[in-house]
């Protein structure tokens, strides 16, 4: 009887040394030729839509006179952030024909904050040393921002103007931009 128990333990024995080997060969095998007996998966480029909104965003229409919409993707983020690609949307100027930038060429955003419900704005010195002039120029320029910021953001109520850090009391010399500005729906031709 001690005869069997002695064979069955020496067999087991056995298989146990027979498995503990196999798995301490599998293991060098992998970590030696891994990379090679399993290709590392591709990484496919993310498909995740980016989360934009639609803004409308304020041009001079063809004759010169009036704002006319064009409709733009930005991307969705905080208050600031989406003023800001809504401002710079505006810098880069109409995809449509039809349309012309309102911002005089050259100008670049410094920098967008939003207080309370007014957004400041602060523009290079170009916005004013570039402009064009005349009254209806400098109104397409300036309702062309607040119009875009506060029709397409409710937080917004006002827009304050500045240029290099600082307000100034008019960009042409017939409108004042020394205190915030609300929107001009009248401007605006559908």
């Amino acid at each position: 009887m001690q005869r069997k128990k002695s064979g069955k333990k020496s067999g087991l024995l056995t298989v146990l040394l027979v498995a503990v080997l196999t798995l301490i060969a599998g293991i060098v095998i992998i970590s030696v030729y891994g990379d090679r007996l399993f290709k590392p998966a591709r990484v496919k480029p993310s498909t995740a839509p980016v989360h934009s909104r639609t803004v409308n965003l304020y041009f001079s229409d063809d004759e010169g006179l009036h704002l006319k919409a064009e409709k733009r993707g930005i991307k969705k983020g905080p208050l600031e952030t989406e003023a800001a690609e809504a401002a710079e949307a505006l810098l880069e100027g109409p995809k449509n024909g039809g349309l012309a930038r309102a911002i005089p060429e050259g100008t670049r955003l410094l920098g967008v904050r939003v207080k309370d419900s007014t957004a400041i704005l602060n523009f290079s010195s170009e916005i004013v040393k570039n402009h064009p002039g005349g009254t209806s120029g400098e109104m397409q320029t300036i309702y062309s921002i607040i119009d875009t910021l506060t029709l397409n953001f409710p937080e917004i109520k006002a827009v304050q103007i500045l240029v290099e850090g600082k307000k100034v009391e008019t960009l042409a010399g017939h409108i004042d931009t020394s205190l915030p500005l609300g929107p001009d729906r009248l401007i605006i031709k559908d």
